[in-house]
């Protein structure tokens, strides 16, 4: 297993930001070892018209179910246009290497980071160990 399977194995959930006023502005849903279906977009569609983000993604390890992308397309439209939600499925890796060429010091980055999931109450013990170990591993191809 790589670097960039064993990051994505640390997160599998769903993740929230919020504003200074406490209000969801973002929800991050990450699927590993799963195509984005249908049903995982009703799902998100249901967790949005409850708590209301203004952008809701869906990433997944796969790509969308070829047999789905249609009525999942539909989905993203309705959702954008009755709810103003912006609903966005992509791929993780094509979503972090996006995001990564906006980081302007992977050290602080890799820190920070760090301090996150150091802090996560709600990451599960083998996934800090997990990142733990691939930190080890970063130190060592330097």
């Amino acid at each position: 297993m790589n670097h960039k399977e064993k990051l994505l194995q640390i997160y599998n959930e769903l993740h929230e930001i919020f504003d200074k006023n406490n209000h969801l502005v973002e929800a991050v849903e990450i699927k590993h070892g799963q195509e984005i279906t249908l049903q995982i977009v009703y799902r998100a569609k249901e967790k949005i018209l409850k708590y209301n983000p203004g952008r809701y993604y869906i990433l997944a390890s796969k790509d969308v179910k070829k047999s789905e992308a249609a009525q999942i397309n539909e989905v993203i439209k309705e959702m954008a246009l009755e709810h103003g939600c912006q609903l966005i499925v992509n791929g993780i890796i094509p979503t972090i290497k996006y995001y990564l060429r906006l980081i302007m010091s992977i050290t602080d980055f890799i820190e920070l980071y760090s301090k996150l999931i150091e802090s996560d109450t709600e990451l599960q013990k083998i996934h800090k160990e997990k990142w733990n170990e691939i930190l080890g591993r970063l130190m060592i191809d330097d």
